[in-house]
């Protein structure tokens, strides 16, 4: 009887460190990811739809992997994105299109970072502003600012409605700097 319930007591140990680690893993690439220290492992982690901030982090993650089937779990059913241009014209639109091109890169070839991440919640509706620049293939192709309403729905957060509007390309290359500058 001591003997089980040692092994019991060693086994629960065992898992509780394991629990432990886990726990200090995933809080410790949130904060990274948070504060704008994105690494390749961040990029590769599994789908989180956690918290707004989470789910806004994996379309980005989506689009790293190459993963349409990932950005089908991000957004919700019958969910938008859409585009305001330079001009003022609103683009009808685009999920479909965007999730296609997503299926159709390889692991890497598109990083959209995101910065200075702005998040109003009240009860299961929440809007994330994201200041981002995209490099694809290693270029630096465009910047400006996503906007995401989403909402809990059975726990998870998924995005209902998504907006973005690009920033002039010649800008791109310290549009992280000046948009930090300017949003304090």
């Amino acid at each position: 009887m001591k003997i089980t319930q040692y092994s019991a007591t060693k086994k629960g140990l065992i898992m509780r460190k394991l629990l432990i680690a886990l726990t200090l893993f995933s809080i410790g690439t949130s904060l990274s990811i948070a504060n704008g220290e994105v690494t390749e492992t961040d990029m590769l982690a599994p789908i989180d739809l956690s918290s707004p901030e989470a789910t806004a982090y994996s379309m980005m993650r989506a689009m790293y992997q190459g993963d349409a089937d990932m950005v089908d779990q991000v957004f919700a059913p019958d969910a938008q994105l859409r585009r305001v241009s330079d001009q003022g014209d609103l683009r009808p639109d685009g999920l479909q299109r965007w999730r296609d091109w997503v299926g159709t890169l390889s692991v890497g070839d598109a990083h959209e970072t995101l910065f200075d991440v702005d998040t109003q919640r009240f009860g299961r509706l929440a809007t994330v502003w994201a200041p981002f620049t995209i490099t694809v293939k290693g270029d630096l192709v465009g910047c400006g600012v996503n906007q995401f309403t989403m909402a809990d729905t059975d726990g998870d957060w998924h995005i209902i409605f998504g907006m973005d509007t690009n920033a002039a390309s010649d800008t791109c290359e310290d549009f992280q700097a000046k948009y930090s500058e300017i949003s304090k």
